[in-house]
């Protein structure tokens, strides 16, 4: 299994990013911050031709289990999904939760993240 989940949608970089919004409100996930890594670099003096938009999003009660759990867990929050451009296509990537908590061993978690997984896969499937 690969660290990201990957489709090709073929809406723009913003109607994604929208449609994801809405579908990660209706499952109890909220967009922390959505970084635009085009802008971003070239804020910083750097050309980089494709959009490449990052949105951490959270849900606060999965959130609070996991730091109660064990704040070193912590570090793998929030979710991230990419929303970008590759050859004139337009992508929308997930993160894996299951990839990045298979580094950890966490039994007393009441959610997987093969839950938080399929709930974010759902999302992204219907917004391609």
């Amino acid at each position: 299994m690969s660290f990201a989940f990957t489709v090709k949608t073929q809406k723009s970089i913003d109607e994604a990013i929208k449609s994801l919004t809405e579908g990660l409100k209706e499952i109890g996930f909220g967009v922390l911050e959505t970084l635009d890594f085009k802008k971003i670099l070239s804020d910083k003096g750097l050309e980089f031709s494709n959009n490449y938009r990052l949105m951490e999003v959270c849900h606060p009660n999965l959130a609070k289990q996991v730091l109660e759990s064990n704040p070193d867990l912590g570090l793998l929050l929030p979710c991230t999904i990419a929303v970008y451009q590759k050859d004139d296509e337009n992508y929308i990537s997930l993160a894996r939760p299951t990839s990045l908590l298979a580094m950890a061993s966490e039994q007393n978690l009441q959610f997987t993240g093969e839950e938080i997984e399929n709930n974010l896969i759902k999302i992204i499937e219907n917004t391609k």
